[in-house]
């Protein structure tokens, strides 16, 4: 997964400290997000896998993290179609935001490593 930061910058006025405190609370909330994911689908419970997929779309679209934005974008737009009765089509793309999310601590501490 690749990560660049460059439009989430641009929102903050490329302030780097604002961004690694931002990316360093994504990180602690990752475990949350995954294991929020993972219980709705547990659950069959299809509105609390779309809210839960909202909370990461926001999450990580403000760090510049695009690949589990849109992602979760994705889970959650489905998840709210109206006519969907079951979760069970959910299960994969729930399954891929969380290997992606599970990847995301490595990959934003190198960042912040490196842009200290």
């Amino acid at each position: 997964m690749h990560y660049d930061p460059s439009a989430a910058l641009a929102r903050i006025d490329k302030d780097k400290g604002l961004l690694t405190l931002l990316i360093t609370v994504f990180i602690k909330e990752c475990p949350k997000y995954t294991a929020k994911l993972q219980a709705a689908c547990d659950n069959q419970d299809l509105h609390a896998l779309g809210d839960a997929a909202h909370n990461v779309k926001g999450a990580s679209a403000s760090i510049g993290l695009d690949a589990a934005s849109s992602l979760a974008e994705e889970l959650e737009v489905a998840c709210r179609q109206s006519g969907v009765k079951s979760i069970a089509s959910f299960e994969q793309s729930t399954a891929r935001l969380v290997d992606v999310l599970n990847q995301c601590p490595e990959i934003l501490n190198d960042w912040i490593k490196q842009n200290p």
